[in-house]
């Protein structure tokens, strides 16, 4: 055996010795906090609490705006924070960690973070590539993070997928996708988002089409026109351009601190981004940068437990060689090896 081969053996054998202790500090802060405040074992009401939360803020936001008393620009900020709790949400839900003995309020919750994040693809579908992410994490067969633009050279086609993972993966496909097999890509992308994507498309590219034109003066529109976009104006302030807003700070982060290409370990996975410039971006996917990769590690805390343990975590991490802040990933395509030739 040659002694590059030698090498990879005892750098995997680390690799996982690295793992079994990161993950053995994380569930033991966890516990800890279990143990201290009892409360936190009761995750199901926590969950419900939080959907109730967030849902209860974003009609009583949209209502104030409505009602004249807060401005688009609070309203939409807001909202998008808001969401970005539901999109954690869907992800502990995503793996059952709600509500796993009663389907029913479970699939409602799934139900409920997906209409007020109306132009996610479908948390059942999601649930199937969020699975295979944990299990390809880094490949081409992670088609998750490679739907966020993960792995691709940035430029128009990744920044569109980023602020818009359905029309730029559609743009993407009718660009870039194989010759006969387009068509069928496009349906299963259709059909992943269907319908709330769909409708939420629609209305934010009317939107835009509408004040382009409006802009240039040139069009006098009829007064059922003017009615029904009076209607548009209000319902892209309160939902659509909140799910913009996130999406993007969340697509961003997620597809640079995932690697992509020559990932052989979970260590190589993902990073912990928690510069302190990226605040803008945090504000608005719940600090995902800097939890994200403890989820990689312990996959069933749920993500308010994550948030606390996060201190705790990050020591071990980087006493364990988990990379913090590498910016590099951004001129490497997202690549984990810094020297191409290692």
């Amino acid at each position: 055996m040659s002694q590059n081969s030698n090498q990879g053996i005892e750098n995997h054998l680390l690799d996982k010795e690295r793992g079994v202790l990161i993950r053995a500090a994380i569930r033991q802060r966890g516990d800890e906090l279990r143990r201290t405040h009892p409360w936190l074992k009761h995750q199901n009401i926590i969950g419900m609490a939080i959907l109730f939360f967030s849902i209860f803020g974003i009609v009583m936001t949209a209502w104030f705006y409505l009602l004249g008393l807060v401005s688009a620009w609070i309203c939409i900020p807001v909202v998008a924070i808001l969401t970005s709790l539901l999109h954690e949400l869907e992800h502990d839900l995503i793996h059952k960690l709600y509500f796993k003995k009663n389907k029913f309020v479970h699939n409602l919750m799934l139900l409920s973070v997906w209409v007020f994040r109306p132009g996610t693809i479908n948390p059942w579908i999601r649930r199937r590539l969020h699975f295979l992410h944990h299990q390809t994490s880094g490949t081409s067969s992670d088609i998750e993070e490679r739907g966020i633009g993960n792995g691709r050279h940035y430029g128009l086609v990744r920044l569109f997928i980023m602020f818009d993972t359905f029309i730029g993966n559609t743009l993407a496909v009718l660009l870039e996708g194989p010759r006969g097999k387009k068509l069928n890509h496009i349906l299963r992308i259709i059909i992943a988002h269907a319908p709330f994507a769909i409708v939420c498309a629609l209305t934010w590219y009317g939107f835009l089409f509408f004040h382009l034109i409006d802009s240039v003066g040139v069009w006098v529109w009829p007064e059922p026109v003017l009615i029904f976009m009076n209607y548009i104006n209000d319902i892209v302030v309160v939902l659509v351009g909140p799910f913009y807003l996130r999406s993007f700070c969340l697509n961003f982060i997620s597809s640079n601190m995932h690697y992509y290409g020559d990932v052989k370990t979970v260590g190589q996975q993902t990073q912990v981004l928690n510069a302190w410039f990226l605040w803008p971006f945090q504000l608005f996917c719940f600090n995902f940068g800097s939890t994200h990769s403890i989820h990689h590690f312990v996959i069933a805390e749920p993500f308010y437990i994550r948030q606390l343990t996060a201190s705790s975590a990050h020591r071990v991490m980087r006493d364990q060689g988990i990379r913090f802040n590498d910016f590099g990933t951004f001129i490497r395509v997202n690549r984990y090896q810094i020297d191409p030739q290692s």
